[in-house]
């Protein structure tokens, strides 16, 4: 091993005292970013003085500002009337006004309100028969006071006269009441 170190060129360099010229200066690498990006930007800057006023401009700066000044006065400024816009409207307000006052009474036209006389005795059987009246004879009661029934219509019904209403009435309708 002492003999392949020996003949190495590191080895032989080492001993002659001579340097190979590959030597890294220190932190190069950490420092490499910032290096080039300082060169690249000192390279794009301009080499002449940029700001640089120009002659006679602090004596002829006042007298350019006063003419762009005057200009914007020379200008003639636009002026909009707010009776001509008001104008410009009227005609279209005035033709709503029109259509929704007939809008209004052609479609509100209606026929008499439904009075309680209007509602017939077929309705109001329909409604109990459909399930909307669901009341019972504690109800019923309250509704149909004694001073509603005549004692004349209750004279009226005789033995007679009950016997040949059940009767007449099938037995079938009794049996389907019952279920």
């Amino acid at each position: 091993m002492n003999k392949e170190l020996k003949n190495s060129v590191d080895f032989i360099n080492q001993q002659v005292g001579k340097k190979t010229g590959f030597d890294i200066p220190k932190n190069y690498f950490s420092d490499i970013e910032k290096n080039l990006s300082t060169n690249l930007f000192s390279v794009g800057l301009p080499k002449a003085n940029a700001f640089k006023v120009p002659s006679d401009y602090f004596d002829s700066v006042e007298g350019d500002i006063f003419n762009k000044l005057n200009l914007n006065e020379e200008k003639e400024i636009k002026v909009i009337s707010i009776r001509k816009r008001i104008l410009r409207f009227v005609p279209l307000a005035a033709a709503a006004s029109v259509l929704l006052f007939l809008g209004l009474n052609y479609f509100n036209t209606t026929s008499s309100p439904i009075t309680f006389d209007d509602i017939t005795i077929a309705d109001i059987e329909s409604w109990y028969e459909n399930g909307y009246g669901d009341t019972n004879s504690d109800e019923l009661a309250l509704a149909f006071n004694d001073s509603t029934l005549e004692d004349d219509s209750l004279s009226l019904i005789t033995d007679e006269n009950l016997e040949e209403y059940l009767s007449e009435i099938d037995s079938s309708t009794y049996l389907n009441e019952i279920q």
